[in-house]
């Protein structure tokens, strides 16, 4: 969906009026509560704020009668992309993911013969050192024993 730069404006106008309205709203209620007064003088304090802000509102939906229906309908019709886009990252990234899951298996299992190959050269080269060592053994052994008797 293409917008025109006069559609973004009106857009971002109606959205900054309404987030004014709200920080207004919000800045005048924290004012009256945090102020050090009887309660007589914040309850009138907070009944002329309301008065003021219903005001604001009344005068700010005249204003914007046509505008925030339409601004809705236009946020609606963003948020309605989201779900597809959503689904779509998800699924190049369970794509990716399977991916280098499946080379980490082929890499571990190169890996894990070279280390088997490793082990059993190993023990075959022990195994000889081993043999090799007791024959040695074995005649000097027999050769103490030729010249002991």
């Amino acid at each position: 969906m293409t917008k025109t730069n006069e559609e973004e404006g009106g857009t971002t106008g109606t959205l900054l009026a309404i987030t004014m309205v709200i920080g207004s709203l919000l800045g005048a209620a924290g004012g009256l509560l945090l102020a050090p007064q009887p309660g007589k003088q914040t309850r009138d304090k907070l009944r002329a704020a309301y008065d003021d802000v219903s005001h604001t509102v009344s005068d700010f939906l005249k204003k914007y009668e046509g505008s925030v229906p339409e601004f809705l309908t236009k946020v609606k019709d963003e948020l309605q992309d989201v779900p597809e886009q959503v689904r779509t990252e998800l699924t190049s990234i369970a794509k990716d993911t399977g991916e280098t899951i499946t080379k980490v298996r082929e890499l571990g299992s190169v890996y894990l013969k070279d280390v088997s190959k490793t082990i059993v050269t190993t023990f075959d080269e022990g195994k000889q050192t081993l043999a090799s060592t007791l024959e040695e053994g074995k005649k000097l052994l027999g050769k103490k024993t030729d010249e002991e008797v």
